[in-house]
């Protein structure tokens, strides 16, 4: 199965970018095979 998925943190003000690498480091440390770029990260697995 192939997930893509994007991170719009909303109320949080101007600056996401915390936000959004603890939802890329999350996906990381699962082990899993991702990709991130510009729109989607996309995580890939069983």
């Amino acid at each position: 199965m192939i997930v893509a998925f994007s991170v719009t943190p909303l109320g949080v003000g101007e600056e996401v970018g915390e936000y959004v690498a603890d939802a890329v480091r999350v996906v990381r440390e699962s082990g899993l095979p991702n990709r991130t770029d510009a729109m989607f990260t996309t995580v890939e697995g069983e």
